[in-house]
């Protein structure tokens, strides 16, 4: 079986999304990367560690209650499920509820409910569903339709996955939806229908494909694809990576509705070993045609020429059609008094490295979560002619002595959203307020603009290639520009590690601004070494100069640390 897919599906834990900026549409595109959930892969969230530490004021005081997980028990193994174990913390704290007998069974298969926890924003449900179908059978198993309905028979809709346990023989699932409970008690029915069985289909290819070639799957649902492109990394998101293979590819599917539910995905054999695939990035859909591009670790173009390409998907198997009914009662007012929260004081020290400040710390019986807002680059919806924001790939919560890694994401719905750092709670503390807490950023990539400066005087363009060099910040870009028919190109490289990307690239024609024709790019990884921008139906009387615009590079001087409470 491709390691892609064990890695990748069989594994199933959705990463929290972790944000690209493309700055170039400050607050709409901005809100749609850090969302972008649907455009890339999941991939396992990073281990934290486990070692446990008790401060000595709170064991002599008693104010720590142990995260033994008891509710977990030896039936099932729920801290392999992403979310799981803050979820058990809450519910050995009798924070939730528990559910011993509640259980319904269609078409052989039995679901069962057995606890949920609310936080005030999300309610989430551990499920465990009994099936005959043996794990041999099937690589990932999901319901077709999952809701909730209250007493009013209002509908909300349920995201979740379903990952088969060792421990026990069953599937496991953590639901979760808008917490509409609140501080309050009400009845629910959880409702699903159709578990549908998967299994991983591989392709091998005959060789190889070219950028250029279309190949035929032989598969109904992908009957083929077409190679873009294909080009070696030269500089990842995060320039400690390693370097890659970048393949990008147009899939040709039979069902444009579901077609990109069955993770169709090429899979690399080299020297008689996968290539660890780093990441994938999905592009929207046009009608019956899915982009996809994927990172390939420590891979080179002669390698693949050279490599066994496999095509992947997940291949329906068996579908239970099945109808399982579950009615709760749930009360949400323990959660809602379990809630901790402070305001917060951010040094200037951590402003200026930082550019953000934080303002709120929240402690839920599910996550910690620290707000934080950008140093302010919008007034009355207008950009900043200069400002400069940090983005941290590496997020950890120190709690007494150990780490825990988190994750940047926005909560609610724009204009009204917040950009949060969430943790996922490691232990459960009766009293949060005597619990040390720091939090330390690393990995730091900064996002920037100035139209004050920046500026490169550039002569009257011609069919004839000519170029510039534009030093900004430390680094030195260089610029090639050229008549195309009626249309100005422009191309821009920085060979500089650091630097990451040049998302937009702006003119001053005679005084006047203007933006190149959008051309939407892969921010999920690296950028091409080489950006090529068009401006059509270019003319000039007298000057011309360019400007950067929006661009991003790694600052390790932006790395920074915060103590949250002592």
């Amino acid at each position: 079986m491709s390691r892609f897919y064990e890695n990748e599906i069989k594994e199933n834990i959705p990463t929290p999304p972790r944000p690209d900026y493309d700055e170039m549409w400050l607050r709409i595109d901005r809100e749609a990367a850090k969302r972008r959930a649907t455009g890339v892969v999941r991939t396992a969230p990073p281990a934290r560690s486990r070692k446990k530490f008790i401060p000595a004021a709170i064991v002599f005081s008693c104010f720590m209650v142990a995260a033994v997980p008891v509710f977990a028990g030896v039936s099932f193994d729920w801290g392999k499920l992403y979310g799981g174990q803050s979820i058990t913390n809450a519910l050995d704290n009798d924070i939730g509820q528990r559910y011993d007998d509640l259980d319904v069974a269609s078409k052989g298969v039995t679901m069962s409910l057995k606890g949920v926890v609310t936080d005030g924003e999300r309610m989430k449900l551990l499920v465990v569903v009994d099936t005959p179908m043996k794990p041999s059978e099937y690589d990932e198993a999901r319901f077709d339709h999952v809701v909730i309905k209250d007493d009013s028979g209002k509908k909300l809709p349920v995201n979740g996955y379903l990952k088969y346990d060792e421990k026990s023989g069953k599937l496991l699932g953590i639901y979760e939806t808008e917490d509409t409970l609140k501080n309050s008690e009400k009845n629910y029915t959880l409702e699903a229908v159709k578990l549908v069985y998967l299994k991983n289909k591989e392709v091998v290819l005959k060789e190889a494909p070219k950028a250029g070639e279309t190949v035929s799957t032989g598969e109904a649902l992908y009957p083929s694809f077409k190679i873009e492109s294909v080009r070696e990394s030269q500089n990842l998101t995060d320039p400690m990576d390693q370097k890659g293979l970048i393949v990008r590819y147009n899939l040709t599917t039979t069902d444009e509705k579901t077609g990109g539910n069955y993770s169709p995905h090429l899979t690399v054999v080299s020297n008689r070993e996968e290539t660890k695939n780093v990441r994938t990035f999905i592009f929207p859909p046009k009608g019956t045609e899915m982009k996809r591009e994927q990172l390939f670790n420590n891979m080179t173009e002669k390698e693949w020429s050279g490599s066994e390409v496999h095509f992947n998907y997940l291949k329906e198997m068996e579908r239970i059609e099945g109808d399982w009914s579950l009615h709760f009662k749930a009360d949400g007012k323990k959660a809602s008094e379990a809630v901790y929260s402070k305001p917060l004081q951010t040094t200037t020290e951590f402003k200026d490295k930082a550019a953000m400040s934080l303002d709120h710390l929240t402690v839920t019986p599910l996550q910690i979560i620290v707000n934080a807002k950008d140093n302010e680059t919008v007034t009355n919806g207008v950009v900043r002619d200069k400002y400069a924001i940090s983005q941290y790939r590496d997020a950890r919560l120190k709690i007494g002595d150990q780490e825990i890694t988190g994750y940047y994401t926005t909560k609610g719905d724009f204009p009204n959203n917040k950009d949060v750092f969430v943790f996922e709670s490691p232990e459960w503390y009766k009293d949060w307020s005597k619990v040390p807490m720091k939090l330390i950023l690393r990995k730091p990539v900064v996002s920037a603009r100035d139209i004050k400066a920046n500026w490169l005087e550039l002569n009257r363009p011609t069919a004839e290639k000519q170029s510039g060099d534009l030093d900004v910040n430390s680094f030195k870009l260089h610029f090639t520009y050229y008549m195309d028919g009626k249309d100005l190109v422009v191309e821009s490289v920085c060979n500089s590690e650091n630097f990451k990307n040049m998302s937009q690239s702006m003119l001053r024609v005679d005084g006047e601004y203007m933006y190149a024709e959008y051309n939407p790019s892969n921010i999920g990884f690296d950028m091409p070494s080489k950006k090529i921008e068009r401006y059509p139906d270019f003319s000039m009387k007298q000057s011309l100069e360019i400007n950067p615009g929006f661009y991003s590079y790694y600052d390790s001087s932006r790395e920074a640390e915060i103590t949250l409470q002592q």
